[in-house]
């Protein structure tokens, strides 16, 4: 990817003499606030694509992988290269944003050259140029033969488990520098596996291998709705039928009708938290960088954008960036946490808890929620009792507000 000269975005500020480019230094944490109305959020598909609920609260739950699609389809369709930002051209270099957990893919075809893709002979020359060029490797050794270095031993047959044979165990003397830069190619190509990480380890040149399991910087939480939700299960009909063979069926019948019968779920309002933990540590092995914390603020501000079903409507309501000074982070992440503060405007109704507008113990929109956060909404600004350590930007924040005192009780 061709060094970024700039953050097009402007979602946080880096450090002092710290460049677009410059692997990020410091521990971020984010909080996410969005809410759903008559939708269903993330379907279980052990249930029937029901909506996840917590058993014992009937809270909601959305999956981090849920969201991390999300992340993921918003760079599949967006080009993040410049302010305007529009859509992927066919002929558009992706420069270090393209995806690898997408629709359908053969992961193993899109790294490994012996799969004969395009994009695993591209792997292997990236992979090829950071062993010469970044590690310092002779070029010859890339295809240097194997030697002998020892003996494994192999079980004969699966049957017996006592006996054990002997076999070479060849290695190439720069395997492990390879594997390395293979490492960094694959996190260098796809934002995805820089981001969230990957696991390579399974088949390919990384088979095996540490450099394989990838740990990526930024770590979600499971989402949880902050009061219970109502579930809703619609019957649907369509006036058509799939196939021929339907269609007699139908014909068949008493009835004759030629209507087929579905279901739609979702549930009624709720308002959702998710927690996002930036290592620096992590950016720092797979090089997630300044540029890339800026276009991914800017893409969860966005990925609900086009993700509207006739099933699914999430509106994103809130993000706070808590910025710390160093990698190990300044502040603990739930201090952090507990000064955002969003709550249910209610009153004791029926010896119970219930919601001041409706009198009904489950929400009906954002109107049923006031709350507050620290910082700035255009930039990043101290946060008290932590000046100097810990900077807070509120990037959204559509939730009615209130005073702090007023949120705590």
């Amino acid at each position: 990817m061709n060094a970024p000269t700039a953050l097009h975005h402007k979602k946080l500020a880096p450090p002092a003499g710290k460049q677009p480019d410059t692997v990020v230094g410091e521990r971020h944490e984010i909080v996410l606030l969005f809410d759903c109305a008559k939708s269903n959020p993330n379907g279980d598909p052990d249930t029937g694509n029901m909506p996840r609920v917590q058993p014992d609260t009937l809270r909601g739950l959305v999956t981090d992988v849920c969201l991390k699609r999300k992340v993921r389809n918003f760079f599949s369709l967006y080009n993040p290269h410049s302010q305007q930002v529009g859509a992927w051209n066919a002929e558009d270099d992706r420069q270090g944003y393209d995806i690898l957990i997408r629709e359908g893919a053969v992961l193993q075809r899109r790294f490994d050259p012996k799969t004969g893709t395009d994009e695993g002979r591209q792997m292997e020359e990236l992979a090829k140029k950071i062993f010469v060029d970044d590690l310092k490797q002779d070029p010859k050794a890339w295809d240097a033969k194997k030697k002998t270095v020892g003996k494994k031993n192999k079980k004969a047959t699966p049957e017996d488990e006592t006996e054990e044979t002997s076999e070479p165990l060849e290695v190439s003397p720069a395997e492990e520098q390879k594997r390395r830069a293979y490492h960094k190619a694959v996190c260098q190509t796809f934002l995805d596996v820089r981001a969230f990480g990957a696991v390579l380890s399974t088949e390919g040149p990384l088979k095996g291998s540490f450099y394989g399991q990838i740990r990526g910087p930024l770590q979600f939480t499971f989402s949880e709705s902050l009061d219970k939700v109502l579930a809703i299960d619609a019957t649907i009909t369509r006036c058509a039928v799939a196939s021929v063979d339907e269609a007699k069926k139908k014909e068949a019948s008493e009835s004759g009708d030629s209507r087929t019968m579905g279901r739609k779920h979702g549930i009624d309002y709720g308002l959702y938290r998710c927690s996002i933990h930036l290592s620096a540590a992590f950016a720092a092995k797979t090089g997630f960088s300044y540029y890339d914390l800026d276009n991914f603020l800017f893409a969860l501000e966005h990925m609900f954008d086009d993700d509207h079903a006739a099933g699914r409507h999430l509106r994103l309501v809130g993000l706070v960036d808590f910025q710390h000074q160093s990698a190990l982070g300044n502040a603990p992440a739930h201090k952090l946490f507990e000064m955002v503060k969003v709550e249910g405007i209610k009153e004791s109704g029926d010896g119970k808890m219930v919601f001041k507008s409706s009198g009904s113990e489950f929400p009906q929109g954002l109107h049923d929620y006031r709350g507050s956060a620290p910082g700035g909404t255009d930039t990043h600004t101290p946060v008290p009792g932590y000046e100097g350590k810990v900077a807070a930007r509120k990037l959204v924040w559509e939730v009615p507000e209130c005073s702090t005192a007023s949120a705590a009780g």
